[in-house]
């Protein structure tokens, strides 16, 4: 008798167990299969966009390097002389999920390609996973909330944006509200508070700011509605906001220090600083265009940012508004998808410019479009209602419905029809839009009439869905196997770097962009006086063009079809038709100088340095009080004897009291040591580091030791441990 209790017990248990594993891995099976074209290896990727194999996996690849040789990647030495590379944000140095992604084996010291793909796949998964957790927490059954969470990673902004900085921080928008709602219903309203403001914060750790600005504006508006109906109490808006702050520190304390004194680029004429606004035309040029409504169920009609959900998820969702507009919950997220679309359209909306005027940070956001996200969350997470409320839909809304869906199907035939009697160019998949209005009309019919079983409709709804995205999701992915791919152009240069590393002594490059498009300096590991990056810190944004400042910089080489200077010497001549020269003007990369003067300001510096009477050779200028040095003629010698990201080593031999200097870039957070005792660090003319440093021989060590970093990691920590302590308490 207690043997069979037991067994019935057990067999509970797993009848409990079993579903909440057995949807998830069914969810991971279904995203899997769906990037077939990813899994597969060697035919398709998701790099082929030029940002993403020029800029974003080369930024891997040197956080990759750094991770497998034991360091934190803060500091990337490759490009621009040096620039902070956490603090840049994009490139997602404090993001959890990326360090899997680094830490995964490297071949021949270069990231895999299959675990970049296996990489985008998670993240798809990720999305799907949160917003089925955000359903299945709505009360609504596994396969609706399948089906919801496959709509909100498959299809809309998730699925066609390509850019892991922007992805990583739209798949938590889900359990942002997951735990807001909680705390609505007042589910231990202290911790749920805490949660939904750490994963904003986890949202803010992917790297771009722009989702993360959009799920906060939408959030934000939550709150403030339900605080003037007095259903939440302010306290725990404190809390989340709170939350918000610690855990992303790590990331926004770093980035704000750099903001401050560096220059993006956002599309204007000229680049913006940290106190400028980013103009209003910019954000009118990266609105979404009204035409782009229709792009929800047409392939390819969009501007910017696609929005495309496809036709049974739209009917779905307009179906679970309809069906359950009782549910005050339901009414929320369809005012959150229209809250979305509203913001999405930007300068189209003259709300959007009321916040762009009013909220701080929107105006950074210069892209509306991508606030798309919100709107193709709100109707994913209504698809679920959709499901679940069908059949308590009356029959003339169900008839209307299914009506107009043969009636739309119809006009699109017909008009797919004139137009290829007029030879006139349109979007080449009106005819799985056509197929899909048809498959749901009829299986909304036959299921309305009981025909079929409901597992039976969501399963068939569930593959027209499947069906559309996939249409539009992996559709543009190039087959490398037709065209030139851009990441075999990565490999175009490889004699080059064998020749480069062969040189004596430190190597530094100057390259056209138009020779070699990608982050040379990144990919292979050797120090480029260029890159393409989005914003650039003022000092050296002050030098861009200008031959005085690349000597200065210890620039050796040039890489390029063409010499742009009469004095370079061809050294060497690559497969792929580009020369290296080499820059006999160079100065050395360390050396020192004996004669220091004062300039008021950095627009003092630039005429100086270009001045005939300047020697740069012998002399350096800085900011505030100069240091007094000594005047010597005695034979010195300076010697790098290592360098890597973070950390530069010189021996210095020096007769008389001297200025030894250090060609890369003047940063915050930098600090010195001579023999062991702490040195100020000056920033030579205007963009490079400097030590004073008396007669005799000397061991000087430059450090990447940054106040930001430490701080923001010790906040996130604090916001870490304190979320997991209000949970476990409450």
């Amino acid at each position: 008798m207690l043997v069979a209790e037991e067994r019935d017990t057990n067999r509970d248990h797993a009848r409990d167990w079993l579903p909440s594993v057995g949807w998830p891995l069914l969810l991971f099976a279904i995203c899997v299969a769906f990037f077939w074209k990813l899994v597969l290896p060697g035919q398709y990727s998701w790099l082929e966009g030029p940002d993403l194999a020029y800029q974003v996996l080369p930024w891997f690849q040197q956080q990759a390097r750094d991770w497998h040789q034991g360091r934190i990647p803060l500091w990337d030495p490759y490009l621009w002389g040096g620039q902070p590379l956490l603090a840049q944000a994009q490139p997602g140095v404090a993001y959890p999920l990326n360090w899997l992604l680094f830490a995964a084996p490297l071949k021949d010291g270069r990231i895999q390609i299959p675990f970049l793909h296996w990489y985008f796949v998670l993240i798809h998964f990720q999305a799907a996973l949160f917003c089925y957790w955000l359903c299945r927490d709505l009360k609504r059954s596994h396969a609706a909330s399948l089906l919801s969470g496959l709509a909100f990673a498959l299809g809309g902004y998730v699925g066609t944006n390509n850019w892991p900085q922007m992805l990583n921080g739209a798949v938590w928008t889900p359990l942002v509200l997951l735990f807001f709602l909680r705390v609505l219903r007042g589910e231990r309203p202290a911790a749920s508070s805490a949660c939904s403001g750490a994963c904003l914060g986890l949202a803010v750790l992917s790297g771009h700011h722009q989702v993360p600005t959009y799920i906060a504006l939408t959030v934000g508006g939550v709150w403030l509605y339900f605080l003037i109906r007095r259903e939440v109490q302010l306290r725990y808006l404190f809390i989340f906001g709170l939350f918000t702050v610690l855990i992303s520190a790590v990331q926004v304390l770093p980035a704000y220090e750099y903001a401050k004194i560096s220059l993006r680029w956002v599309g204007a004429a000229d680049p913006v600083g940290w106190r400028d606004r980013v103009p209003y035309y910019i954000h009118q040029q990266f609105s979404l265009y009204a035409e782009s409504i229709f792009g929800v169920v047409i392939p390819g009609v969009f501007r910017h940012s696609d929005p495309f959900m496809g036709i049974a998820a739209l009917t779905l969702a307009l179906l679970g508004v309809a069906a359950c507009w009782e549910d005050r919950t339901a009414r929320l997220f369809g005012g959150i998808a229209a809250g979305g679309l509203v913001l999405s359209l930007g300068y189209n909306s003259v709300f959007h410019g009321v916040l762009y005027a009013l909220v701080p940070m929107v105006e950074k956001a210069r892209s509306p479009s991508m606030a798309i996200v919100i709107f193709n969350f709100g109707l994913s997470v209504l698809v679920a209602y959709g499901i679940d409320g069908y059949q308590s839909v009356g029959s003339i809304l169900s008839s209307r419905t299914i009506r107009i869906l043969l009636g739309f199907a119809a006009f699109l035939s017909l008009l797919v029809w004139a137009l290829t009697v007029a030879k006139v160019t349109f979007p080449d998949r009106f005819g799985i839009v056509v197929l899909a209005a048809l498959l749901v009309a009829g299986i909304l019919a036959v299921w309305r009439s009981e025909r079929i079983s409901s597992r039976f409709a969501i399963t068939s709804l569930a593959l027209v869905m499947l069906l559309e995205l996939g249409n539009v999701t992996t559709f543009a992915y190039p087959s490398q196997a037709e065209y030139k791919s851009r990441l075999l152009e990565l490999s175009e240069h490889d004699d080059i770097v064998a020749f480069l590393r062969k040189q004596p002594g430190p190597v530094r490059v100057d390259i056209n962009q138009q020779d070699v498009p990608y982050n040379f300096g990144d990919w292979h590991a050797i120090d480029h006086f260029g890159g393409y990056l989005a914003s650039l810190t003022n000092n050296i944004s002050r030098l861009v063009g200008i031959r005085a400042g690349q000597m200065l910089y210890a620039v050796n080489y040039a890489v390029r079809k063409q010499p742009n200077f009469p004095d370079q010497v061809e050294v060497f001549t690559g497969h792929s038709g580009v020369k290296v020269y080499r820059n006999p003007a160079s100065l050395p990369w360390v050396r020192v100088v004996h004669q220091v003067s004062t300039i008021r300001n950095d627009g003092e510096g630039m005429p100086l340095l270009e001045s005939a009477g300047f020697d740069a050779r012998r002399q350096t200028f800085v900011r505030g009080t100069a240091p007094q040095l000594e005047p010597c003629s005695a034979a010195e010698t300076v010697t790098l004897v290592d360098r890597e990201s973070g950390r530069v080593t010189i021996d210095a031999d020096l007769k008389c009291r001297g200025m030894v200097i250090d060609a890369d870039t003047y940063y915050p957070g930098w600090i010195a040591t001579v023999d062991n005792k702490p040195a100020p660090i000056y920033e030579a003319y205007s963009f490079v580091r400097g030590v004073v440093v008396e007669p005799g021989r000397h061991r000087i060590e430059l450090l990447y030791r940054p106040k930001s970093v430490y701080w923001g990691a010790g906040l996130t920590a604090l916001g870490l441990l304190g979320a997991v302590v209000l949970r476990v308490r409450s």
